[in-house]
């Protein structure tokens, strides 16, 4: 069985793979902590996680963000969004809202999020470019885009190798939204890591 699926037209993760989200092996391999000092984040920062899946990094980034700040824990799957609540629900997350998010638009509120996160979700999105200039709308004028995206050399369980990203080709799309690149991490094993903000001629 595939790890993507087709949905409504889209290729998506599968969720009869929710299980491997929540492996603890990710941890090692995906060293969250890590990942969220790099984002220096702090209390009360807003953040959208966008493709939360089950909620891996939103109940992290609500712990960072803390009672004061606020999580956009957003899917486009009912059984994703199901799970989301579920772990919302049983870990008493106040700080996090989930959000039913839409494959052409994220479905956020203008100009309310400090960060959008994005783990292993920007390549699932058709006509990139676009989704990301209506991601630049929901963002705070300092605002940031961080993107977690698998390797096309890596090995080890991930995506069809066919569906991994160049770096070069998210820098080139985020520029056509509107997006410079800031920060570049070096320290996962198998992903880009990959920090934007808005491109000075894009703000108003």
């Amino acid at each position: 069985m595939s790890t993507t699926r087709d949905y409504e037209g889209h290729r998506v993760f599968n969720p009869h793979y929710l299980w491997y989200l929540e492996s603890p092996r990710r941890d090692r391999w995906q060293r969250p902590d890590d990942v969220l000092d790099a984002l220096e984040l702090v209390e009360g920062d807003v953040i959208a996680d966008i493709g939360a899946g089950g909620g891996y990094f939103s109940e992290k980034l609500a712990g960072r963000v803390g009672p004061t700040g606020l999580v956009y824990a957003t899917d486009v799957q009912p059984a994703m969004i199901k799970a989301l609540r579920k772990r919302v629900a049983k870990r008493g997350l106040t700080n996090v809202t989930v959000i039913h998010g839409g494959f052409h638009d994220p479905n956020l509120p203008p100009a309310s999020c400090d960060w959008v996160f994005l783990s292993s979700v920007y390549k699932e999105i058709d006509e990139r470019p676009a989704y990301m200039r209506k991601v630049r709308d929901v963002l705070k004028k300092n605002g940031r885009v961080a993107i977690l995206e698998y390797r096309p050399e890596t090995g080890g369980t991930g995506p069809p190798r066919q569906d991994r990203l160049p770096e070069a080709q998210i820098i080139a799309e985020m520029k056509a939204a509107g997006f410079s690149l800031l920060s570049r991490f070096d320290f996962l094993p198998r992903e880009w890591f990959l920090v934007f903000g808005l491109a000075p001629d894009s703000v108003d």
